[in-house]
């Protein structure tokens, strides 16, 4: 037994010895695998640890710290949040402390007012009291009376009787009563408004008194044998305060005049030219007449205590283009209390001289214009310091509205700030002459006649010549015939238009054919009403309507007018702006409607058969007229006549073509209708 135990414990101790073998042996196998050798010491270890331990607290310092940082910015933060409460706690206690000053204001205002009407109340009191006792008397004595005729009385109807006198009498004590309250309230409004006007009337003459301003004192002056003086604040004004700059060179046509008007602190002066053209010179007169108008409401506009110096200075340049163009630009210079209605300005303003009518761009330029003249303003542009302003060169009319012509071309303005950005000062520069000679519809630089299309052939005032026109056109199925039969002939004519014509199909491309042929277009109305019955307005109108559909095909203006069955007088003549064509020889083609009979009026008929000079009236919209024309224009050509327009005749006669005439022939112009 005891043998068998020990034999067991020898056993188990091999089996321990061999486990630690093992375990040794793994263990170093564990250590070759990690990298350290067999055999390694203690101490090795150890330093790897410390190292190891080392590092990891390194780290846990630098995450502290971080978190510390953090931390820190929370509580910035934190405290600054605190700051914005408080900071706005302060700005609502200040709000609630405004706020409750306000209603603290209020009370006392309504504490006052309600004092003023319980003073009110105790003056109307007593008198109440008065009043009031006296109806109680009334109404005891009057129950009285009724108690004892009651008593009188006695029974069941005499009781009946009583109540009803008390029930008319309480209704007569309401009604007094109510009236009575009514009266006290109109006389409690009318003691109010009668108070409120009083303190009206006192605030305004403490301000009388002490609030408004008092005029400065006037420094003393010393004059020339040494007293004294007193002169106001600011110098009256004097005309060695208008002064007229522009150099005579740049003056070249026209008598200058001065109109002005100055008092002691307000006065403007304008110099203008007198032409000696009679519908110029009105033109003109008007223009400095609506100036002065203008600055007169603005100084009245802006005028306080009398003393402010307030001017305008106005001269002008004015330039002559061959016979044809004046044109006139005014230097504006305003000296006001508003800065933004005070410095310079410029008008510019166009006149054609054969008939002293105001004239625009779109009367001397053909189609196109508008895109040359946008592109010369982006080249002078350029060559200006900054940058143009968005929009300033694009071919729109008001980009060009201030020019003047002149015999080197055409100048354009542009004042401050309206071309190139940060630029106060007008702009301007000047297109040549050359340049604009592709674009232009008149002759600039020879006699000023229209140039409406290229001429065929020119005109001999030596030879006779006669005009034929043509009314009530253009027509699309006879008009165009009518222009192959004048170019066949080298042949020009005028056709008098009418609005409602205008309008119909292909009439654009008609009347620019009769241009390109050098034919004349004349107004002959937009809707053929008669001078003579219509209103000076409806005149205008009439005429303008023309002109609008002309200048919207992008077609010179028509620069003389027939009247509508020849319909003028004296007053007519003073309404119309422009010559008025009549005629010496009446075809009556729209009556008659006879080729035979038109033909013989034209070149066999004794009294109306064409002459020198004579001006023809025909109808370009009947076809019978046509036909003749085949027979007319040639045999005119045979007989040696030059087929003109009315302006071409009149020039070659050196005869002026101008408005506030009619003309009949060369030989028939009239000024006055006669009685």
């Amino acid at each position: 037994m005891v043998q068998d135990g020990r034999g067991e414990r020898r056993q188990e101790n091999l089996r321990l010895s061999h486990r630690s073998r093992s375990s040794i042996q793994s263990g170093g196998r564990r250590d070759r695998e990690e990298g350290y050798p067999v055999g390694e010491t203690p101490d090795t270890r150890d330093r790897k640890t410390i190292e190891m331990e080392m590092r990891a607290e390194a780290q846990r310092v630098v995450e502290s710290r971080r978190r510390a940082q953090a931390q820190r910015e929370a509580e910035n933060r934190r405290k600054e949040e605190e700051q914005r409460a408080a900071e706005s706690r302060r700005r609502a206690e200040a709000q609630r402390m405004e706020e409750s000053r306000r209603r603290a204001e209020a009370r006392q205002a309504a504490e006052v007012r309600q004092a003023a009407e319980a003073r009110q109340r105790v003056k109307v009191q007593p008198e109440e009291s008065r009043q009031r006792g006296a109806q109680r008397m009334a109404e005891n004595q009057h129950m009285q009376e009724v108690r004892d005729s009651g008593e009188h009385q006695g029974g069941r109807g005499s009781s009946e009787a009583r109540w009803a006198r008390w029930e008319e009498t309480k209704y007569r004590r309401q009604k007094n009563e109510e009236k009575e309250r009514q009266r006290k309230q109109k006389k409690i409004v009318g003691i109010s408004l009668g108070a409120a006007a009083a303190v009206l009337l006192l605030a305004v003459g403490l301000w009388m008194a002490f609030g408004r301003k008092k005029p400065e004192s006037t420094p003393a002056a010393a004059t020339n044998d040494g007293t004294e003086t007193t002169e106001s604040a600011e110098k009256q004004l004097s005309d060695a305060d208008f002064v007229f700059t522009v150099p005579a060179e740049k003056q070249e046509v026209g008598t200058a005049q001065v109109k002005k008007e100055i008092a002691d602190y307000e006065g403007y002066a304008i110099q203008y030219p007198v032409m000696g053209n009679e519908t110029m010179d009105a033109a003109i007169a008007k223009r400095v007449d609506d100036m002065a108008s203008v600055f007169k409401t603005q100084v009245q506009a802006l005028r306080s205590d009398g003393r402010t110096r307030m001017t305008m200075t106005t001269d002008y340049e004015s330039y002559q283009t061959g016979n044809t163009l004046v044109s006139v630009k005014f230097n504006v210079h305003r000296e006001l209390p508003k800065e933004d209605e005070s410095g310079d300005s410029i008008e510019t303003y166009t006149y054609r001289l054969s008939d002293g009518a105001e004239i625009a761009l779109s009367d001397v330029f053909t189609e196109g214009y508008l895109e040359f003249l946008a592109g010369k303003t982006t080249e002078f542009a350029g060559t200006q310091t900054g940058s143009m302003k968005v929009g300033a060169a694009e071919a729109v009319d008001t980009n060009f509205r201030y020019y003047t012509w002149n015999e080197d071309g055409l100048t354009l303005y542009f004042p401050g700030g309206t071309l190139m950005d940060g630029v106060s000062e007008t702009l301007s520069f000047t297109i040549p002459m050359e340049e604009l000679a592709p674009y232009l519809t008149m002759d600039l630089t020879g006699d000023g006649q229209a140039a409406q299309g290229p001429v065929s052939g020119k005109v001999d005032p030596t030879k006779p010549m006669v005009c034929l026109t043509f009314d009530d056109g253009p027509k699309a199925a006879t008009t165009p015939e009518l222009l192959d039969i004048l170019e066949e002939n080298d042949a020009r004519a005028t056709f008098f238009v009418v609005g409602s014509a205008l309008k119909g199909n292909g009439a654009e491309d008609i009347i620019r054919r009769e241009l390109e042929l050098g034919c004349q277009v004349g107004n002959h109305t937009a809707e053929h009403k008669n001078f003579k019955e219509i209103s000076d307005e409806e005149i205008e109108r009439q005429i303008e309507g023309v002109n609008d559909m002309m200048k919207a095909w992008g077609f010179p203006i028509c620069s003389t007018v027939r009247p509508p069955y020849g319909g003028w007088n004296n007053h007519v003549i003073g309404q119309v702006k422009y010559p008025m064509a009549r005629w010496n020889v009446d075809t009556e083609d729209w009556k008659t409607k006879d080729t035979e009979a038109t033909i013989r009026c034209v070149l066999y008929d004794e009294k109306m058969q064409a002459a020198d000079g004579d001006i023809i009236l025909m109808h370009d919209i009947h076809p019978e007229t046509i036909e003749a024309c085949k027979t007319i224009i040639p045999e005119l050509k045979a007989r040696g006549f030059q087929l003109v327009t009315m302006e071409e005749m009149f020039a070659a006669k050196g005869i002026p073509y101008e408005a506030g005439k009619v003309y009949y022939s060369i030989g028939d112009i009239r000024t006055d209708f006669g009685s």
